[in-house]
């Protein structure tokens, strides 16, 4: 996700929170009377009715539950995991023919490094473009008898390795390492290398 979406999630959760918490203080004003004591006592449905069995209702309801269905399609697709791109054009492409470093390859070949050098299990690689930067992600769950320095060690070299592909540093590494699973208790603990 993007950081101008983390901006407009956290402004539009914000701005609901508001009205729910502005709703439920009048609701409570209007039971109690604490503020305000011109509420009226019955409420009438009257024009409400009168809207809802209007002619044009049918056709305004289908159309704005449309434009609501629409924008919630908006919001799921921009909440999606992007992936990275595929490939990376290497410098030393030039107008005699393009170089490139097939990344989705590299990550898969790094996550096969890592597994076989550290006590993890299910690594896998795959690619994140994360601040407009490709990144390779190694993502595995550490053996409960893994001592941390095996896997601090592991994880470096993998780093470094992937470092000293593009020395220019075009791509970075990242690795994260979740806590063996106990049960439903699932306690995260990430370690990351760049």
């Amino acid at each position: 996700m993007t950081p101008r979406m983390i901006r407009i999630d956290r402004a539009l959760t914000l701005i609901v929170a508001i009205l729910l918490i502005a709703l439920g203080l009048l609701i409570v004003d209007w039971h109690y009377r604490w503020v305000s004591r011109t509420y009226p006592t019955e409420l009438s449905i009257g024009p409400a009715r009168d809207v809802v069995t209007a002619g044009w209702f049918p056709w305004v309801f289908a159309a704005a539950g449309i434009v609501v269905g629409f924008l919630g399609l908006v919001w799921l697709l921009t909440h999606l995991r992007r992936r990275g791109p595929s490939t990376l054009r290497l410098r030393a492409s030039d107008e005699t023919g393009r170089v490139q470093a097939d990344l989705r390859s590299i990550a898969d070949a790094a996550a096969a490094k890592l597994q076989s050098m550290a006590a993890l299990t299910g690594v896998t690689g795959t690619v994140a473009t994360i601040r407009s930067r490709p990144v390779i992600v190694l993502h595995g769950r550490i053996d409960p008898v893994a001592s941390p320095a095996s896997i601090t060690d592991a994880a470096e070299i993998c780093a470094q390795d992937v470092a000293a592909a593009f020395p220019d540093q075009s791509i970075t590494c990242r690795i994260l390492v979740d806590s063996p699973r106990r049960g439903k208790a699932r306690q995260q603990s990430q370690m990351r290398v760049r």
